[in-house]
């Protein structure tokens, strides 16, 4: 279930806006990657009213007690065609551009978490999402909201670093040493840090040594380790690439693998002294 809750804390997204600014200015391959990907990992302030009901609720020894239960029904926007619009605000001052923002409460909610909202109701009528409707105003249709969450693409001239990790995220490699080790096709896993300047925050860069060579095996395993991975990841992201392209080689510049496989050697009865 989608996280949405009511804010309490300040909600800003200044790289955010300046992609939004910079994209407006000049659209381009890198400006709208670095959007998207600042647009992903962002926390929105959402207009709602807020009812809380309470609801009976056993716990595990059978007592039954009253639990506050939040439910939260969303203001969409609507414009001149008629289309409704999921809106999503960068920041309190961009929420007060509205003239009727002091008559609804606020919640926050994250990218990831709209679009669970619209997979729960498919049908719900609304064409798409847009970002700060009185200032830069940028929708985004219904057909690209998932598109955008599901695709990770680097932008020509991006700048990119590549680090070890200060402290081994033990929970992760515990998780994932198993499942590789299952993998036939594995050599070795290398897990690095990085930094790209189109995103808010370092991620986790896993680089597998593996004897698959066609797009479509190596994309499958991939989305199986990422599956492992996940519950791990303690939101950080992790993006995965082969040793066997360039930016995987280059990755590998210091590092050491967190997992290898092992061989074994079997001899044959004639081969034994």
């Amino acid at each position: 279930m989608a996280e949405i809750r009511q804010s309490q804390e300040p909600i800003t997204n200044p790289a955010l806006v300046q992609a939004m600014d910079a994209m407006k200015q000049e659209r381009n391959q890198k400006t709208e990657v670095t959007f998207v990907n600042f647009l992903k990992e962002a926390r929105f302030l959402v207009p709602a009213n807020v009812e809380t009901t309470q609801q009976a609720q056993a716990d595990a020894n059978g007592n039954v007690q009253l639990v506050d239960q939040p439910k939260v029904s969303f203001i969409l926007f609507n414009n001149s065609e008629g289309q409704r619009y999921f809106p999503l605000f960068t920041d309190v001052t961009e929420i007060r551009k509205w003239p009727e923002a002091n008559q609804h409460q606020l919640a926050a909610i994250t990218y990831k978490d709209m679009c669970q909202f619209f997979q729960r109701q498919p049908d719900n009528g609304i064409t798409g999402a847009v970002v700060n409707p009185f200032g830069q105003n940028i929708m985004i249709p219904m057909e690209s909201l998932f598109k955008i969450r599901d695709t990770e693409a680097i932008a020509p001239g991006t700048q990119i670093q590549i680090g070890t990790l200060k402290e081994e995220p033990t929970e992760l490699l515990d998780a994932l040493r198993p499942y590789l080790a299952e993998q036939e096709t594995i050599n070795k896993a290398y897990l690095r840090v990085m930094k790209r300047e189109d995103k808010p925050n370092p991620n986790f860069l896993l680089v597998i040594d593996t004897t698959l060579t066609t797009d479509t095996d190596i994309k499958a395993l991939f989305d199986k380790i990422a599956e492992t991975a996940k519950p791990h990841l303690r939101n950080v992201e992790l993006a995965i690439v082969p040793t066997s392209n360039n930016f995987g080689k280059a990755a590998l510049k210091d590092a050491k693998p967190f997992y290898e496989k092992s061989s074994t050697i079997t001899m044959s009865t004639n081969d034994q002294a």
